[in-house]
């Protein structure tokens, strides 16, 4: 299950915006919305988990919804839920969906209810908050056990249940590979964990679980110290819980909705997280939004939507061929064509670089007042400063063109 279309109206700002994730005759598994604050991402994200949970949707009169997704199946989920398709049917996707909610007082076919239930646990909704407060854990059973829900929002009740979950698979894998040790059940579940991560080339790695009662996940850093999973730091936090906090799920042909994942991260980190999300689980739609340059340079433009607002305060949306290429690109590059940023610099060294600039070009770079604003750049940045060396050569051109003029 995908999401092909989103339009929405009417919600908290957002006016009339309809976003097509279907590029090139082909779903995007990888959609990243950026803009300023205020222009809408979190509220798009919203209003996804929104229509699933059948608010803001009016499903006998669609064009009075607030939001209207175009969910696209694919043909094996079509072959799954045969008895109750055409599931593009408004009234069919509203009964659907509310099933998988657990509402079960609509009136359908035993036949179309008993398949709905029987393959129901392989489609969710999935999603991670920006805010999340990561209190000490203390959950340490063995035997987890989960019941299945459509909408799942990622909160510190899910996030306690981490360390019981990475028990409870443990305790899982013991029970079907019988031929190994419980030393080897325990490797396989660590490595298990910590391929997700392999891309990140972090310095934290689990290593097991406690030796005492709690059986709490044991870390392990490069100089062989070891720690448990609430000793992490704030940015090592972000990264397992939310991440575990996903795969403890188990995500299939499902809907992920990320805002912000670059809290507390490391640039390096961000870099890399969308790879990290695409290795969890299968077939998933990830739909994030950010404010990281990182994460938009890991990206193709045809993923990226960038939401402004114009001069008639309306959001809207660039996209693909509307956007420089940011793949691959340095950061400078990213905030100035994607973003919008005008400079990378503070604001204030910015406008003192301008300043001498436009000194240069009337030609009073001899004077007083060029020597001391220049003299006081110098000294914060340094003499290999790209834009002081710019300066440097421009004051050049214009000594040797005057003294050409003067010598004639």
């Amino acid at each position: 299950m995908k999401i092909e279309k989103v339009h929405i109206k009417n919600i908290k700002g957002i006016k009339d915006l309809e976003l097509s994730f279907k590029k090139n005759n082909e779903i995007l598994d990888v959609i990243v919305l950026a803009g300023v604050n205020g222009s809408g991402k979190t509220t798009i994200l919203e209003s996804i988990k929104d229509f699933f949970n059948n608010i803001n949707i009016n499903y006998d009169e669609p064009e009075k919804s607030n939001v209207n997704l175009d969910i696209f199946f694919e043909e094996f989920e079509k072959e799954k839920y045969r008895p109750f398709f055409n599931l593009n049917n408004q009234k069919q996707a509203r009964i659907f969906f509310s099933i998988l909610l657990g509402y079960t007082h609509y009136t359908i076919e035993d036949k179309a209810l008993e398949s709905i239930k029987k393959y129901n646990n392989s489609l969710k909704i999935i999603y991670v908050p920006a805010e999340n407060k990561f209190e000490e854990i203390q959950t340490y059973s063995t035997t987890l056990s989960r019941e299945y829900k459509f909408i799942n929002i990622i909160n510190s009740n899910v996030i306690r249940d981490i360390p019981s979950y990475i028990a409870t698979r443990r305790n899982h894998l013991a029970t079907i590979e019988e031929d190994l040790t419980m030393k080897e059940i325990t490797n396989k579940v660590v490595n298990e964990i910590n391929s997700i991560f392999d891309i990140l080339e972090l310095d934290v790695k689990l290593k097991g679980f406690s030796k005492d009662e709690k059986t709490m996940p044991i870390f392990e850093n490069s100089a062989g110290e070891e720690f448990d999973i609430n000793d992490l730091s704030s940015g090592e936090k972000q990264l397992f819980l939310r991440t575990l906090s996903i795969k403890m799920l188990e995500p299939k042909n499902s809907i992920i909705l990320i805002d912000e994942p670059e809290l507390s991260l490391h640039p390096k980190w961000q870099q890399r997280i969308i790879e990290v999300y695409k290795k969890i689980g299968e077939n998933n739609q990830i739909i994030i939004a950010t404010h990281s340059p990182h994460i938009l340079g890991s990206v193709s433009n045809e993923n990226i939507f960038i939401l402004y607002r114009d001069e008639k305060g309306k959001i809207e949306a660039k996209t693909g061929d509307e956007l420089y290429s940011s793949y691959g690109q340095p950061v400078d590059r990213v905030l100035k064509d994607i973003m919008g940023l005008e400079s990378v610099r503070t604001p204030k060294i910015e406008k003192e670089l301008e300043e001498l600039r436009k000194l240069v070009d009337e030609d009073k770079y001899d004077t007083k007042e060029f020597k001391e604003k220049y003299s006081n750049l110098l000294e914060i940045l340094g003499n290999t400063d790209e834009d002081l060396f710019l300066i440097d050569m421009d004051v050049k051109i214009k000594q040797k063109v005057n003294s050409n003029v003067e010598s004639k």
